[in-house]
């Protein structure tokens, strides 16, 4: 058995071996580059995100890691104690980071050619894009923590059973060293997309941490340098283990060490002698997952479903592409399809009922196309006609929840793919059924007695259907056309957030939904009828203060509440004076370009840069974590289209730049506001990346084009 003494000596002499390791090639690159060379990540806003998070020390260029270098080397001590062990930890972290940014001059894949021929490749550094998607599943609970897999499974058909234990329960998991390979050996599919990122095999482990530290940085309002105050957040949040497979060396237990420096366990199946609540040691391969869950508290949400696939939030980002396809609906397949959720009296329901209709995948030919119908059917005593659209947007959701599954669309204009993989494993339509019965009461058991589906591909049956449906949208389209911030006494909080943001709040009203494009004014009084102690409370708007800017008493008092009294003052309607605030979940960021008398809207898919002379990461630095930012604010999509966006400040016409494939994305919205505010052509004066990404270009571009903001009174 490995000693806690003999365990504190490998992690201390791991961290000399791997400050050593780093200082070679540091001084190999400062003779090759020089001291002013810049480094940093790519897609992020934290530069060095270890560095940043740990030091107030700006870390931008070559010449400003010796320093920084020489410091932690001398916080090394010998002597095999806890306390020394943790120094040689954040020693590693340091030295890791250094390596590894190294490797990213000049290159921004680095591990693109790295991994084998015909094998996996490694990932490498995860960008803020990928961490501002997974906000909200982090904040409810959806994703309850993360799991990094470090060595060798004894057994890899345990490991991978391991594997999909996880994704069933919706954990974040990143693998590292000899993991890759056998989860590859076993068939496991890996990536950004589906949760399951393969780091790489060496120091490239550190991106694990840094994940986690930007998710301090980003959500929960923790300043550079800012020690206590990012320790005692990382010990609540994001919940991470590590799960230590195979023999230690001293480079592995030294990195365990600095994750255990940022207040997260290991947990390992050898003989060491345990430190209790720190290094942990569990042997039983099917124990181990269990062991996580309990020595982080991490709170389970998803239930079993019984399908023959993987089943968890893992797979909401999978895309089944084209060549991956055994059989797709509706799309470019021009198929006919629906989507429909209908309330029902208590004799029209019967719970638990699934009903299939047509032949299935398994019956068509690999690369057809076919219709498809979704019909659920409700009833419960507390369920209203305007929570049908609720529950029928989460079926997107729990759709791609599915391995091998992919849902993009809603109503009748949906596109829906099941994967090669997928239906050999058998995966099929009827299995839809299946996990809308036991999603929707797992989610809504409060609002839902009876559920009952009918899955249908054959076209006789969909025909007899889609009257209604194409009638229950049109009525939905019609009471929510209906519902604007005036004819309403009541707006909603939305709370979802301050786990990670904690004096951030959300103020949801009819014609401004959150900001991160999920909650709108009908979902969180649905969510309130749910839940009524839950993340979405009412707020009476109460006096008006100021009605151009969107300013109330009960406003006001709400906002004080639930930012604990860093705010006391909240504008609905102008991002120029006391905005709301931001948690870092947000699908857009506005920023005021002061020489176009606009604004411009970036969102988080887009890498590149913007007129403001900075990436969407690095404003998303400036704007989250609950600040309040005049001249800046997150939003949700759709409410660019609202015609109270920004309405105190010139509204629609104060657009002045999007991305390309956000402009594409939204065009058909984008051009009924404009000819709702009577400039059908405006759309096309808004500027993009392909004519302008710096100040200069884009004035130039607005004039050429007579874009209305320049005729705008000043925003300053």
């Amino acid at each position: 058995m490995i000693t806690q003494k003999e365990l504190f000596s490998m992690a201390i002499t791991g961290g000399v071996s791997a400050v050593g390791y780093a200082d070679v090639l540091l001084n190999k690159a400062l003779r090759t580059h020089g001291p002013n060379k810049e480094i940093g990540y790519p897609d992020t806003g934290y530069e060095l995100p270890c560095f940043y998070g740990w030091t107030t020390t700006p870390v931008k260029k070559l010449g400003d890691l010796p320093s920084l270098l020489g410091e932690v080397r001398g916080k090394i001590m010998l002597e095999p104690t806890y306390e020394n062990a943790l120094l040689a930890g954040e020693a590693t972290m340091w030295a890791a980071e250094i390596v590894e940014a190294i490797r990213y001059i000049d290159n921004e894949t680095p591990y693109a050619d790295e991994a084998p021929p015909g094998t996996q490749e490694y990932c490498g550094f995860v960008g803020d894009p990928v961490l501002r998607t997974l906000g909200i599943a982090f904040v409810d609970d959806t994703i309850p923590g993360a799991i990094v897999f470090i060595g060798k499974a004894k057994d890899p058909k345990a490991l991978a059973k391991m594997i999909r234990d996880c994704q069933n329960k919706g954990m974040l998991l990143m693998a590292t060293f000899d993991i890759i390979r056998q989860l590859e050996d076993e068939g496991i599919s890996m990536g950004t997309d589906i949760m399951l990122f393969p780091l790489g095999e060496f120091t490239q482990a550190i991106h694990g941490l840094s994940f986690a530290i930007r998710a301090a940085l980003a959500f929960g309002g923790v300043q550079r340098g800012d020690r206590e105050g990012l320790l005692k957040y990382l010990k609540m949040r994001p919940k991470v283990v590590v799960i230590q497979l195979g023999p230690l060396d001293q480079i592995k237990v030294a990195a365990e060490f600095a994750v255990l420096f940022n207040g997260s366990p290991t947990i390992t199946d050898q003989d060491v002698e345990e430190i209790p609540g720190k290094y942990v040691v569990q042997k039983d391969y099917d124990q181990i997952i269990q062991t996580a869950i309990e020595i982080r508290d991490m709170q389970i949400k998803l239930s079993a479903i019984d399908i023959p696939v993987a089943y968890g939030p893992a797979f909401e980002g999978e895309t089944v592409r084209r060549p991956d396809t055994y059989v797709e609906a509706g799309g470019p397949s021009k198929t006919k399809v629906f989507e429909l959720v209908k309330m029902r009296e208590a004799d029209q329901v019967e719970d638990g009922k699934i009903t299939f209709i047509g032949k299935d995948a398994d019956e068509l030919e690999e690369g057809s196309g076919s219709n498809l119908g979704i019909l659920v059917e409700v009833y419960g005593k507390k369920m209203q006609e305007d929570y049908e659209s609720v529950l029928e947007r989460r079926i997107h959701q729990f759709i791609n929840f599915a391995e091998g599954a992919w849902h993009t669309g809603q109503r009748s204009l949906l596109w829906i793919r099941l994967s090669k993989k997928g239906v050999e494993s058998g995966l099929r339509f009827k299995h839809f059924g299946d996990i809308l019965y036991a999603k929707l009461h797992d989610d809504f058991g409060v609002l839902l007695n009876r559920i009952q589906v009918t899955v249908m591909t054959d076209q006789n049956e969909i025909e007899k259907h889609f009257p209604e449906a194409l009638e229950s949208y049109d009525a939905r389209d019609k009471r929510v056309a209906g519902l604007i911030d005036e004819k309403v006494d009541t707006f909603y909080t939305c709370t979802l957030c301050q786990s990670f943001a904690p004096n951030h709040v959300c103020i949801v009203s009819p014609e401004r939904l959150g900001l991160c494009g999920a909650i709108n004014w009908l979902d969180a009084k649905a969510s309130n009828q749910i839940t009524p102690t839950g993340p979405n409370q009412p707020i009476v708007k109460g006096d008006t203060i100021e009605e151009e800017k969107g300013q109330w008493t009960g406003v006001n008092d709400a906002v004080k509440e639930h930012t604990h009294g860093k705010l006391d003052v909240f504008n609905l309607y102008t991002m120029m004076e006391e905005p709301m605030t931001s948690c870092g979940c947000f699908e857009c960021i506005v920023g005021l370009v002061p020489e176009a008398n606009g604004v411009i809207v970036v969102n988080r898919e887009h890498s590149g840069m913007t007129p403001l002379g900075m990436k969407f990461s690095t404003l998303a630095g400036t704007v989250g974590g609950g600040q309040q930012t005049p001249g800046f604010i997150g939003v949700g999509r759709y409410y660019l289209v609202s015609k109270k966006f920004i309405s105190a400040d010139g509204g629609f016409h104060r657009i002045v730049w999007m991305p390309k494939q956000l402009k594409e994305e939204m065009m058909d919205r984008l051009k009924a506001r404009a000819e709702e505010v009577g400039t059908p052509d405006f759309v096309d004066k808004i500027a993009d990346e392909t004519v302008a990404t710096d100040p200069a270009e884009l004035v130039e571009y607005l004039n050429k084009v007579d874009h209305p903001a320049l005729k705008l009174p000043s925003m300053m």
